[in-house]
């Protein structure tokens, strides 16, 4: 009997263990630290608009406007990664404002933008849908977009949703929100119940289904232009992700995939500004 409450024991502590990281994993992963850059495109002599524009459910979403002065320039949406926000990846975007306008938003909860919580891109697919209706507004009816991270699967889900989007960027994006569950937890074998567990809380609190959140399936529907970037040694987003995408897209003719070795998670690299260019002068 003793033996027997010893098991029981251990058992009720390792269940414990399992529910109480979990849930500190998944209000992690829903309330991360905010990163508030301080750089704006006048830091780089651009004018530029601050704007403001609403959800469906009602969050006000903080945006730059960088209007390009030639008479019919193009729009590309950019898109930050997570937890970032616009100012993050402003600098690396640079290159495109001399032919392009480019509008950047903070997504719901990161930034400046309202929000309790961020969901990782589940619901911001709705902040990209309301950026393009905000951009009707302006007439503009078409537009580019890149996207980083997280960023870079919002832009894959929303594609099949949203035809003013004919061109794509995907840079280090993932494949299913679901797998990514288990990337919050870096213990072998673990990272798999308590991912599980994520994913119980997450449709428990939030009404949020991790397994429906799936660029990989999207993309399956996608005949638009996709240049699709990862790094093979990914630390953040693992090349596994790209691989699953790139075999998605593999019917689509007007896919491309440009897979590097040696680079980190949002490291740019070599020729990186040139092959952006080209793709969206060739599809843009």
């Amino acid at each position: 009997m003793r033996l027997r409450k010893r098991i029981m024991t251990i058992l009720a502590l390792a269940a414990l263990y399992l529910i109480l990281t979990s849930l500190w994993g998944f209000y992690s992963a829903i309330k991360p630290h905010r990163i508030l850059s301080k750089i704006t495109p006048q830091n780089f002599g651009l004018e530029y608009e601050t704007v403001v524009f609403q959800t469906k459910d009602n969050l006000k979403l903080h945006g730059w406007w960088v209007p390009n002065k030639t008479s019919g320039a193009k729009t590309i949406i950019i898109l930050h990664g997570y937890p970032a926000d616009k100012g993050n990846v402003l600098p690396a975007l640079l290159f495109l404002a001399p032919k392009y306008n480019l509008f950047l938003f903070d997504f719901r909860y990161l930034g400046q933008s309202d929000g309790t919580y961020s969901t990782a891109g589940a619901k911001e697919i709705d902040d990209l849908l309301s950026a393009i209706e905000y951009l009707k507004t302006r007439d503009i009816n078409e537009v580019g977009v890149w996207g980083f991270s997280m960023g870079g699967a919002v832009a894959l889900v929303t594609a099949r949703e949203a035809p003013e989007i004919k061109a794509i960027v995907s840079e280090a994006a993932y494949a299913r929100l679901k797998l990514m569950a288990y990337e919050l937890y870096r213990l072998p074998l673990l990272k798999y119940p308590l991912g599980w567990l994520t994913g119980i809380w997450a449709k428990a609190f939030l009404g949020i289904d991790l397994t429906k959140i799936a660029p990989v399936e999207s993309a399956k529907e996608i005949i638009l232009p996709v240049l699709l970037i990862h790094s093979t040694n990914d630390e953040v987003i693992p090349f596994s992700h790209a691989l699953l995408i790139k075999d998605a897209l593999k019917d689509n003719k007007k896919a491309e995939f440009w897979f590097r070795e040696n680079l980190v998670h949002g490291e740019l690299g070599q020729e990186y500004e040139k092959r952006i260019e080209d793709f969206f002068a060739r599809n843009l």
